[in-house]
């Protein structure tokens, strides 16, 4: 397989979690969806467009938390406007975002012309990309040549602040050498698990509904996973690399 890798920063990134209404969670990584728009907003197709040819050409994304610092969260109030019998009311709902991110993308595809035709995109994108809402904007860091990337599997050292296909809910721990040399107070969190669309289907004018789900591990901070998983070879990198479909 062929494969190579974006780095993306921004001030605010969110993720929302669609499963919340007036309280709008952000997931800690990039989801699959998101990871295959940016891709769309790259080369300049719409979701759906993207969505298609990400599944007609076989084409796996993953991500990577590279942050060197802890990442903030914060909480920010939107009003907005909504119809209720025919009668419109303001509202106000909570959203929240995470602070100064930076992610590293990875994708992957037999097809190198296919990987080509994306990693121009990046290079020169089509419109402006964002990590969550348009107005969370990204700034391309960088942008990597198209590699080899090799399959394998990786300890559990190795498995660190990424997304992962399926439920590690249980297997699971702590990386408590990092903890123990950390000079400042550290928070520990449970590994986010939630059940995401890993495919659609597309009304006439462009509506999706998720038609095939299945779970998601999100894995942030000092979380590690106890058992190897399948991973490919970015240089120094071990990533998961997720289908759609």
């Amino acid at each position: 397989m062929y494969g190579f890798s974006v780095v993306l920063s921004a001030e605010t990134a969110s993720f929302r979690d669609p499963s919340g209404q007036l309280y709008h969670a952000t997931f800690p990584l990039p989801p699959l969806s998101t990871l295959i728009g940016i891709a769309g907003a790259a080369i300049g197709m719409d979701f759906q467009q993207i969505w298609e040819f990400f599944k007609k050409n076989d084409i796996r994304s993953g991500v990577k938390d590279i942050n060197e610092k802890v990442t903030g969260k914060g909480i920010d109030l939107w009003k907005y406007q909504k119809i209720v019998s025919k009668e419109t009311r303001g509202d106000i709902l909570k959203r929240e975002f995470l602070f100064q991110v930076t992610y590293g993308l990875y994708y992957g595809c037999n097809i190198l012309s296919v990987l080509e035709e994306m990693r121009k995109g990046f290079v020169s994108p089509a419109w402006a990309l964002s990590l969550g809402s348009s107005d969370d904007i990204a700034i391309i860091k960088a942008v990597s040549e198209i590699q080899v990337v090799s399959e394998g599997t990786v300890d559990v050292t190795g498995i660190k602040k990424t997304l992962i296909p399926g439920d590690y809910s249980k297997d699971y721990s702590f990386d408590w050498q990092t903890i123990k040399n950390t000079p400042v107070r550290t928070t520990l969190e449970l590994p986010v698990v939630k059940q995401l669309p890993v495919d659609y289907v597309f009304t006439e004018d462009g509506e999706r509904k998720g038609s095939s789900y299945k779970p998601f591990t999100f894995l942030t901070g000092v979380q590690q996973l106890k058992s190897p998983c399948q991973v490919f070879n970015f240089e120094n990198k071990k990533i998961p690399l997720i289908p759609v479909g």
